[in-house]
């Protein structure tokens, strides 16, 4: 190089005792614009002889050069700092001096239209940077970024990335009186330029901070390591002294693509060390982002009774189809339980919500969906309940009428499955499963039946005895009759009476409500009758549960429950089987109403009641 200057100096000042017009001639101009276009070339071709003779790593890269990447002064590599193009970078640094130079280099296959260079430079004694730099075909610069940083006099602050081919995190991490980590989201573009897109300060988003920097340090994990804004916490249900951690680990990355290992950890809060954990790879853990977008990773917040004395707790996935007209949403759950110093995963990868179809796009189309919740039943094997699981397919059929509205028409079909634990896992068997199917019955209904005392509203005659529903005609003044009532407990009720109309039970008072009206439900399996009394005012709002049997009336619980559309009615969508000691009320519908009515009533998809051992419980797949 000092050569080609060298010899552009001479041709330009030693021409000798010429004219004027001599100097000018075509002749040494030709040999300057000669000589300026070596010079060009000849940093050209040390460009792309830095770029063939340098490392080439692979996708995605965690860069986390420090000095302790380098043992000697042996292990710097000669960079040319000029082929490079480092000293349009920093202008204030002299190359020329020993202890600012650069010392490393490697090339990363972002994209073929530019390319792209890592480069570590030492500044001074105590400082050491890297940069991701990305060059057009000629070799120009388009852009950089830092990604590495490292200082060793006060050894308070250091910068760590993951560059991917499309994007590029940064984490900014700095010692004070506690760690801070801020966290910058770059975009790679197709033209080579990088893009800020996002920003956030880690030990404030995640309450847990500290704790989570302890997990990932004893898994000897950076947050740069980790898919951040997945990491999941929960306090553990049987412990509120531990929590529940669940860590992806980046393996792989791309644009719209990511491939995640699993790390679940139980931790004591008081110590802040894990006390249980389990590993999976990315290879059988479908922890995979592709076509099928993974939306998210949740610790399920129920617990599921393995045994009178052990629980297991549930890890939720959801992925969703990226296609229009063929739409796909999926969830499994995976269930763990504590053994030992590990965690077991007894349940993997369960489907627990499936949905496809096709349509035009517009209206006109089919879909089917299958949602399933999972519960407890009495019965074991191996030494654990098996899981009864119930299942709602639901059918959807759109059509545009004559009037090009888009009308849709849903059918429901309601089914029932098995998990057994075989002493490692639980498995669907295809054992067929005893189920008892209960349907509407229509009693003899007795008009203008009286009862002293009493405004009976509805009664029926029913295996001998009398079901009437109505309330006490209250005294003057007050909105209940003392002698039979009081002020916390009057309204409308059920009550059974004899054949000589003596009331042998009689549940308790709800209120003045605008309907209070029973439906009977029978199986031929069985002499049980369940009767559902429909409560509502002007809108529907769930129903009172009572069995009948051998004679004897019981109030088991309120289904407190309706379906979002006002013109239907619980007794309308509510479907009732036994499955072995458990029975289950499904909800024929897609859109629920909890606790209709009131003012914390939320919307769900899915819930069952289920009825086991003395108690009526909601059952729901939502959080």
């Amino acid at each position: 190089m000092k050569t080609l200057f060298i010899a552009l100096f001479f041709l330009i000042f030693s021409c000798g005792p010429k004219n004027r017009q001599e100097n000018n001639t075509p002749g040494a101009i030709e040999r300057i614009d000669g000589a300026k276009k070596a010079m060009t070339q000849s940093v050209e071709n040390g460009f792309f002889d830095m770029l063939d003779s340098a490392k080439k790593k692979k996708l995605p890269q965690l860069e986390k050069t420090n000095f302790d990447s380098f043992t000697d002064k042996k292990d710097y590599k000669q960079i040319d700092v000029k082929a490079l193009k480092l000293d349009r970078l920093y202008p204030e640094i002299n190359f020329e001096d020993a202890n600012f130079k650069a010392i490393d280099l490697y090339t990363l296959p972002i994209r073929e239209s530019f390319h792209s260079v890592v480069v570590t430079l030492l500044k001074g004694e105590n400082e050491m940077e890297s940069i991701l730099i990305n060059y057009n075909a000629d070799g120009n610069i388009i852009d950089h970024e830092l990604v590495a940083y490292d200082e060793i006099a006060e050894s308070m602050s250091k910068v760590v990335s993951r560059i991917s081919e499309s994007m590029l995190t940064v984490n900014r991490i700095f010692w004070g009186n506690t760690k801070e980590v801020e966290q910058i989201e770059y975009e790679i573009r197709w033209d080579g330029t990088i893009e800020k897109v996002a920003a956030a300060s880690l030990n404030e988003f995640f309450k847990g901070f500290e704790l989570i920097d302890d997990v990932l340090t004893e898994l000897k994990l950076d947050w740069v390591n980790t898919k951040s804004n997945m990491i999941t916490t929960m306090v553990y249900p049987e412990n509120p002294n531990e929590t529940i951690l669940l860590i992806p680990e980046i393996v792989d990355e791309g644009e719209q693509y990511f491939e995640l290992n699993s790390h679940i950890v139980i931790v004591d809060n008081q110590i802040g060390k894990i006390t249980h954990k389990f590993f999976e790879s990315n290879h059988s853990n479908q922890w995979v982002s592709d076509a099928i977008e993974l939306l998210e990773i949740r610790i399920d917040s129920a617990q599921f009774p393995l045994s009178t004395d052990q629980n297991a707790f549930g890890i939720r996935v959801d992925y969703l189809g990226m296609s229009r007209v063929n739409p796909y949403s999926n969830e499994t759950l995976s269930l763990f339980t504590k053994s030992d110093d590990k965690l077991d995963k007894i349940l993997s990868n369960y489907s627990i919500k499936d949905f496809g179809g096709e349509w035009d796009g517009d209206c006109n189309g089919e879909f089917i969906g299958e949602e399933k919740i999972v519960f407890s039943s009495p019965n074991k094997t191996t030494g654990y309940f098996d899981l009864l699981v119930n299942k709602k397919i639901t059918e959807t059929k759109n059509n545009t009428d004559e009037e090009e509205d888009c009308q849709y028409e849903n059918t429901y079909l309601i089914k029932n499955s098995i998990l057994k634990f075989d002493g490692t896992k639980y498995s669907e068997v295809e054992d067929k499963i005893e189920t008892k199917s209960y349907s509407q019955i229509y009693p003899r209904k007795l008009e203008n039946f009286q009862l002293n005392k009493f405004h009976v509203d509805q009664a029926f005659e029913l295996n001998g005895q009398k079901i009437i529903t109505g309330n006490y005609i209250p005294e003057k003044g007050k909105h209940y009759n003392p002698s039979d009532e009081s002020k916390y407990n009057w309204g409308d009720r059920l009550v059974a009476l004899d054949s000589l109309n003596n009331i042998i039970f009689q549940s308790q008072g709800y209120g003045d409500f605008y309907l209070f009206e029973p439906h009977f439900y029978k199986t031929d399996a069985s002499n049980r009758i369940i009767i559902i009394c429909q409560k509502a005012f002007e809108y529907p709002f769930g129903g009172e549960v009572f069995f009948l049997e051998k004679g004897n009336l019981k109030h088991i619980g309120t289904l407190d429950i309706e379906d979002t559309e006002e013109e239907k009615f619980l007794i309308d969508i509510v479907d009732i089987q036994e499955i072995g000691n458990s029975l289950v009320f499904s909800i024929k519908s897609n859109q629920l109403t909890l606790k209709p009515g009131e003012e914390n009533s939320s919307l769900i998809n899915n819930a069952i009641y289920v009825y086991q051992g003395n108690q009526l419980l909601l059952k729901t797949n939502s959080p």
